[in-house]
């Protein structure tokens, strides 16, 4: 496989985790359930998920 495709391969399993974590978090939102998410710190705590979505979608946006 060459380098480029190997590019490839990442890029396509990055935007499927991506598409999956936002599904998910459309699911949890719609169910007004909670996400447990950590800080820069790795301390874990909780938020909604209208909230992780939104925050998802800036971190998308940002890059």
């Amino acid at each position: 496989m060459s380098e480029k495709d190997e590019i490839k391969l990442f890029d396509d399993i990055r935007e499927g985790i991506l598409e999956a974590q936002r599904e998910m978090l459309m699911r949890k939102a719609k169910l007004g359930e909670l996400v447990v998410v950590a800080d820069e710190n790795g301390v874990p705590y909780s938020i909604s998920a209208d909230e992780a979505l939104r925050l998802l979608d800036k971190s998308s946006f940002d890059k």
